[in-house]
């Protein structure tokens, strides 16, 4: 069963580029350092304008800036399996991420980033 695992970061405004970029060539590098990993990226989160249906269903937020809580960037990945997933979490290219992750954020990893996994059918 593939597993998609998910990661909304909020990245200072005045985060350094070069920073930004490192982050996102070492995860876009996981496909071929980290086993079972198929699919990987971070990238500025996508915010569309609010529609008329979602100003009516969401009533009083400005749009969907103001409902991404401050998250600006996303990490997106997929891995073949659940224990490739797991086997991620302590694997020397996650682990070597951390350094970048901690200059961009915005205040601490609990406060930064909201991460979550999705089981693929």
């Amino acid at each position: 069963m593939r597993v998609v695992h998910m990661g909304l970061w909020r990245v200072k405004h005045d985060a350094d580029p070069a920073i930004i970029r490192r982050a996102q060539e070492k995860v876009a590098n996981f496909t071929e350092t980290v086993p079972g990993c198929i699919e990987a990226l971070v990238a500025p989160l996508y915010v569309p304008e609010m529609g008329q249906a979602d100003r009516e269903t969401f009533g009083n937020l400005a749009g969907f800036e103001e409902m991404a809580r401050g998250y600006n960037y996303i990490l997106y990945m997929v891995f073949e399996s659940e224990i490739a997933r797991d086997e991620y979490e302590d694997h020397p290219a996650h682990v070597a991420l951390k350094d970048e992750c901690l200059a961009l954020w915005v205040g601490n990893a609990s406060e930064a980033a909201l991460v979550f996994d999705l089981r693929l059918p």
